[in-house]
């Protein structure tokens, strides 16, 4: 009997002294590795939110002998990706990383100037089980089906509205009492016109009639382009149906999105409530009308959608792999930074688990949305989401499209001119495209 005790509590502590060795073996290799990594890298981005966020820091925090370069080019008229792939073309003063948005990221992709992650040593298949599936597709190549790029974000898009707005026009500021008014886009538009009328013409359900272009292009069947032509699915001249029904019942103000009208109506009152996804909450309504905290709340969209996100890949001829590899890991992967990464920033992290961990404690209620989880909600809506019909075209026929819809909407062509408007657009853009 003793001897079986002895051996028991013998058996015990080995176990003990085993696993501690091993945990203290892992606290080193990491604590070495973030020693023995030093240098600088140089990233290439639109704008600085790597800095203003905060990534970058915690980035240097963790490897202290690493520096950060963020280099920014505005993307005004495409004229990021546009001095980028210019530059990976030259190999001239290339970025070591570099960043993509969602309308760009399948172009970068398909050209193989990022590196192929899912090769030795990088592995990347290995590290995509807690993220969300339309993220990992958009950053894969068309051609080879490797990852090129992750993302730390995902961005469900959905309705912000005012809740003071609600109770004094629809009797009730309850989100799940709001949800039920929007569950179909008639039943949106049936909702303008209720606050319309209501308001006398005081308040309008959007501010631009174009904050629908994100709803509608996720709910496509299918892409701009396959097999080399140009498709324009039947939902996109329903979208040149809504926007004529939403300016003709003065649904919207009028207040193209990025203009100082758009912004200054987040504040005014004159404008029931937004399309955004998960980071217009602090990027856009926080930072515009920051004395509304506590008036706003956030339902799903009559459609999912998403707009948005950032993904992150680095240079197949760059010369610091290894350093590029391990902020482009530490910022996609690592949990313990996207947890406290979410908690200061209050963006939605592409990590199921951070999601789930935020999603059911009180991490994810927000003050701006008078406490809502919103966590929950977004959570709810990221697995909807149809990476399928992203195309590396996306980009510039997003544009192409708005820029011919906003040439009838402001009476400068007809209903009819639309459609082969934006084909001679297309065209003289991409001639090797069927149209």
């Amino acid at each position: 009997m003793k001897n079986k005790f002895f051996k028991s509590v013998v058996s015990v502590i080995s176990s003990i002294v085993i696993t501690s060795t091993m945990l203290i073996g892992c606290y080193n290799d990491k604590a070495e590795k973030s020693g023995q990594l030093s240098g600088n890298i140089n990233v290439w981005s639109w704008n600085e939110e790597l800095l203003t966020s905060g990534i970058i820091d915690k980035f240097e925090e963790a490897y202290p002998n690493v520096k950060v370069n963020l280099i920014t080019i505005p993307n005004d008229n495409n004229a990021y990706s546009t001095k980028l792939i210019a530059t990976l073309r030259s190999g001239v003063n290339a970025p070591d990383v570099y960043l993509a948005e969602s309308a760009n990221v399948k172009r970068l992709c398909n050209m193989d100037y990022y590196e192929d992650l899912s090769k030795g040593p990088y592995n990347a298949e290995k590290l995509t089980d807690q993220m969300v599936p339309y993220t990992v597709k958009l950053g894969r190549n068309d051609n080879d089906n490797s990852i090129r790029a992750l993302t730390w974000q995902a961005t469900p898009g959905g309705y912000f509205y005012r809740r003071s707005l609600a109770k004094k026009y629809l009797g009730t500021d309850d989100i799940n009492e709001v949800q039920k008014m929007m569950t179909s886009m008639e039943d949106f538009i049936k909702l303008g016109e209720k606050i319309r009328d209501e308001s006398n013409g005081e308040v309008s359900l959007l501010a631009n009639y174009s904050e629908l272009l994100y709803v509608v292009l996720a709910n496509r069947s299918e892409g701009w382009v396959k097999d080399g032509k140009l498709i324009i699915d039947p939902a996109m001249e329903e979208y040149l149906d809504l926007a004529t029904e939403i300016r003709s019942k003065s649904l919207d103000i009028n207040a193209k999105q990025w203009t100082p009208k758009w912004t200054e109506s987040m504040s005014s009152g004159e404008v029931f409530g937004f399309m955004l996804p998960t980071w217009g909450l602090s990027n856009t309504l926080q930072a515009n009308a920051p004395d509304t905290e506590g008036d706003w709340a956030f339902v799903k969209a009559p459609s999912s959608y998403y707009w948005g996100g950032t993904w992150i890949g680095m240079y197949g001829d760059g010369k610091k792999k290894d350093i590029s590899w391990e902020f482009i890991k530490f910022v996609t992967t690592n949990k313990d930074f996207l947890q406290q990464y979410a908690k200061d920033s209050g963006d939605f992290v592409n990590n199921k688990a951070v999601q789930d961990t935020i999603s059911n404690s009180e991490e994810g209620n927000n003050s701006f949305l008078n406490g809502q989880n919103v966590y929950k909600s977004y959570s709810s809506l990221v697995d909807s989401i149809n990476g399928d019909i992203i195309t590396e075209y996306d980009e510039t026929l997003n544009n192409l499209w708005s820029d011919s819809v906003d040439l009838y909407m402001s009476g400068n062509i007809s209903r009819e001119d639309v459609i082969e408007n934006f084909k001679e657009k297309v065209k003289a853009t991409y001639p090797k495209l069927e149209v």
